[in-house]
């Protein structure tokens, strides 16, 4: 038994060993904050681009993003607005079709393929036929809404020879509450460092469906494989497999509702955990092989990224069975609850700074030095890097900057769960809230006022009477 419990020590050992190496490459990224992502030279043509929209049931908050594409500073004759309205049993077809949108309507019976990357798997190759002139797309979701100057700014990056692109993600309901302010400063965290440090050091980045952009002809040549539950990842690693990265467009801004509860953001993350734990295994392990033969960076990059998954799962499960199971064997051995027997016997005593400390105190240290200081810290960074783009004073989002650490342990538990369970996809519950800040930023840069009313615009266009306005889509498009 001895023996045993002498490779589980070393096991746990190990396992520290590895979390901690992957939280110094964040580290790393996290030090370099000043310097500045690569500067994208301003584009000489404008090129043409398909607009996509993946809704299911999303006639709540369809027609405010529709709307706002309308108010999009590109030429209308270079770009037309896709709508897949996957398995919709609501309105979202009808309305999107009266915007003007050119919609793809798919109805699948097998519920194991009803999600994203399975309607883009049915959706390209029809969209390639009606648009064969497009040159790049654009992929975001039903509550995603475009800064005006996003199809601008992508169109830089097209033109100087990205393939694959993200954008800044942003939030459009920070200060509706606690949750929904901690999920958006996370996602604006990652683009402030993460995203930042790797367009500084030239690293690919991970796309996220929001807003990503990749070229025409990647789709011509490859097609839509990518049918997992984090599909945007998983075509993230498949194009850079293919020696294709993804830029950082900085000022390419996207807006998206974050949940609004502890149980929206949980399921989120269990559905995410559920795809990118599958990923680590069919991807990232083969990222990181492919980077000892290729040498190149990103893919060793992604592969870290990737471990994440892994490490969520044994933070969560692994060690309290660890030290769960030293405790039942200190006692079953004829241990006493002697505090000193109790903790050596555990290896619950460690040396931290001079000082002997038992595991719980020493747990608690290293939760207030390591993570609950340091998230705070970041958030505030985050607010004084970046508080032009979040838009609001510093005591509106002080709550959320407070609870942010709340994120990771949420994060954790919920790739944990995700990576046992079978999570299904399911549309997301929408609050339908807009910050002032959003709304107001919108406004000056389309210089008309921001409609966040989407009963109000679906009846509008489902009148006898419709507003004249329309987006560039069906009429445009080749028609079958």
């Amino acid at each position: 038994m001895a023996v045993f419990n002498e490779v589980l020590t070393v096991l746990n050992q190990a396992i520290i060993g590895i979390v901690s190496f992957a939280f110094a490459v964040q580290i790393i990224y996290l030090l370099i904050f000043f310097v500045p992502a690569r500067k994208i030279a301003p584009a000489k043509r404008k090129h043409k681009f398909a607009v996509v929209v993946s809704a299911h049931n999303e006639e709540a908050v369809l027609p405010v993003a529709l709307k706002s594409l309308m108010h999009m500073k590109y030429p209308k004759e270079l770009f037309r607005v896709f709508v897949i309205a996957d398995n919709c049993t609501d309105r979202t077809a009808e309305i999107a079709r009266r915007m003007g949108a050119y919609v793809i309507e798919r109805q699948e019976p097998d519920p194991k393929k009803r999600n994203v990357g399975y309607a883009l798997q049915y959706a390209l190759p029809i969209i390639l036929e009606a648009y064969p002139d497009v040159e790049a797309f654009v992929r975001f979701d039903a509550d995603n809404i475009l800064h005006p100057d996003y199809l601008l700014r992508m169109n830089d990056a097209y033109d100087g020879g990205a393939v694959l692109a993200r954008g800044y993600n942003h939030a459009t309901n920070i200060t509706q509450n606690v949750i929904a302010g901690v999920s958006g400063l996370w996602y604006i965290r990652d683009c402030r460092f993460n995203c930042q440090a790797r367009s500084a050091l030239g690293i690919g980045q991970m796309m996220v469906g929001g807003g990503m952009m990749f070229a025409a002809s990647l789709i011509r040549e490859y097609g839509w494989t990518e049918t997992g539950m984090s599909e945007d990842a998983e075509f993230t690693m498949d194009m850079l497999l293919k020696k294709h990265k993804a830029v950082y467009v900085k000022d390419a801004i996207v807006y998206e509702e974050q949940p609004s509860t502890l149980t929206d953001l949980f399921k989120r993350n269990c559905r995410m955990g559920h795809g990118l734990f599958k990923l680590f295994f069919t991807h990232g392990l083969k990222c990181f092989l492919k980077f000892f033969v290729s040498l190149r960076y990103s893919l060793f990059d992604v592969f870290l990224s990737m471990l994440f998954m892994p490490i969520a799962v044994l933070c969560v499960f692994w060690f309290p069975v660890y030290y769960i199971y030293l405790t039942i064997y200190h006692f079953a051995s004829g241990g006493t609850w002697d505090r000193f027997a109790l903790c050596t016997d555990c290896g619950f005593f460690v040396t931290f700074a001079g000082i002997q400390l038992n595991v719980l105190e020493f747990i608690g240290w290293i939760l207030l030095i390591a993570f609950i200081v340091p998230f705070i810290a970041q958030a505030v960074l985050v607010y004084v890097l970046d508080y032009k783009r979040i838009g609001m004073s510093f005591w509106k989002v002080l709550p959320s900057i407070i609870t942010f650490p709340l994120f990771m342990v949420v994060y954790a538990l919920g790739i944990a769960l995700g990576a046992v369970s079978e999570p299904k996809w399911k549309s997301a519950r929408r609050s339908v809230y807009y910050d002032e800040s959003f709304v107001k930023t919108m406004e000056k840069a389309t210089g008309a006022p921001f409609e966040r009313d989407a009963k109000a615009i679906a009846a509008a266009y489902l009148s006898d009477d419709p507003p004249p306005d329309r987006l560039p889509g069906a009429e445009e498009c080749h028609t079958e």
